[in-house]
C-alpha cells in the first residue's frame, strides 16, 4: 500500500512537470541543480568544478524565474499569488533576489553551496502544489494585501539566508572540531565572519516580518478576509510564533550575547517554522483567503472584484 501511494506521487510529480505551463520554471530549477553541484563540486574538487558554472547557471535560472514571474503578474493583473504554486514561485524568487543582493553587498563566499540546493529542493517541491485546487478569492489588487505580502516574503527570504548560514556555521564548527583542515574548510569563511552575517540577515528579515504582520492585520480587518474570529487562523497563529523566535533570536544576541552553535540552531528551528508557517498550514486546514474552487469559479470572482 505504501508503494503504492508513492507511485502515484511519483507519476503526479512527473506529470506536472511535464506540461507546457511549467517548462520556464523546470528550465529554471535545472540551471539551480546545475549552479547547486557545481558549486558543491568547486568547495570539494576545485580542480574539476569551475566556480563560474556556478555563478552562470544560478544567473541564467534566475533570469528565467524572473521573466515567469512577470508572466505570471501580467497574467493575474497583480503580483502572482493567485494560488499557492505562484505564492511559493515569488518566495523562491524573493530568496534569489536577497542572495544575489546580499552577495554584492558582503561577498559571501561559498553561501551558495548551502543555499542553492536549498532553493533547488523548494522549487522541486513547488511543482507538486499546481495540481490543487486552492485558490485565492480576495482582491489581489488591494494595497494591504500586497503591503501585506512583500514584506512577509523578503522577510521569509532572508530567513532562508539565515538558515544556509547556519548549516555552514555547523558545517565549519564540525571541521575545527575534527581538525579536518582540507579544501571545504579552506572555502568557507571563519567562524566569526559566518555568526556576524546570520546576525545581518536576521536583523534584516525580522522588522519585514514585523510590517508584514501588522498589515496583514490591517488587511484582514478591513476586507474580513477570515472572519471576526481571525486570529485562531493557523497562519495566524503559527506566523506569531515565527515572529516569536526571531523575536528571542535578537534579543538573545543583544541583550544575553548569545553567539555561534545555540544561535545557528535555533536559527534552523525558526525557518522549520517560517517553512511550516508557508505550506504546512495548508495542510491542517488553514484557508487564508484561498478556497477550494474549480478554475473557472475563480476566474469569475476575480473579474466580479
Amino acid at each position: 500500500m505504501k508503494f503504492s501511494l508513492i507511485n502515484e506521487y511519483l507519476f503526479l510529480t512527473v506529470f506536472i512537470m511535464i506540461q507546457l505551463p511549467h517548462i520556464p520554471f523546470i528550465i529554471t530549477i535545472i540551471l539551480y541543480f546545475i549552479s547547486s553541484v557545481w558549486s558543491i563540486g568547486y568547495i570539494i574538487k576545485p580542480g574539476v568544478f569551475d566556480k563560474k558554472v556556478a555563478k552562470w547557471a544560478m544567473m541564467m535560472g534566475f533570469f528565467v524565474h524572473s521573466g515567469f514571474i512577470v508572466f505570471l503578474g501580467l497574467e493575474s493583473g497583480s503580483i502572482p499569488i493567485t494560488n499557492v504554486y505562484e505564492s511559493f514561485l515569488s518566495l523562491l524568487w524573493c530568496i534569489l533576489f536577497v542572495y544575489i543582493n546580499l552577495d554584492y553587498l558582503y561577498k559571501l563566499p561559498s553561501l551558495d553551496t548551502f543555499l542553492l540546493p536549498v532553493v533547488t529542493a523548494l522549487s522541486i517541491w513547488a511543482l507538486t502544489f499546481d495540481s490543487g485546487d486552492l485558490l485565492i478569492t480576495v482582491r489581489l489588487q488591494n494595497f494591504w494585501l500586497i503591503a501585506h505580502i512583500i514584506p512577509i516574503f523578503v522577510g521569509y527570504a532572508a530567513f532562508t539566508i539565515s538558515f544556509s548560514l547556519s548549516i555552514m556555521y555547523l558545517t565549519q564548527q564540525r571541521q575545527l572540531k575534527h581538525k579536518l583542515f582540507g579544501s571545504l574548510f579552506n572555502k568557507l569563511p571563519s567562524l566569526e565572519g559566518i555568526d556576524k552575517m546570520m546576525w545581518k540577515t536576521i536583523s534584516f528579515g525580522f522588522p519585514l516580518l514585523t510590517l508584514g504582520l501588522v498589515f496583514g492585520a490591517f488587511w484582514v480587518k478591513t476586507q474580513n478576509v477570515l472572519g471576526d474570529m481571525w486570529y485562531l487562523d493557523y497562519k495566524v497563529i503559527l506566523g506569531l510564533a515565527t515572529w516569536l523566535i526571531y523575536a528571542a533570536l535578537l534579543h538573545m544576541r543583544l541583550i544575553a550575547s548569545f553567539h555561534g552553535t545555540k544561535i545557528a540552531c535555533l536559527t534552523i528551528v525558526g525557518f522549520c517554522l517560517v517553512l511550516f508557517t508557508f505550506i504546512g498550514t495548508f495542510f491542517m486546514g488553514s484557508k487564508h483567503a484561498f478556497q477550494r474552487v474549480s478554475e473557472q469559479t475563480h476566474s469569475e470572482v476575480l473579474k466580479v472584484q
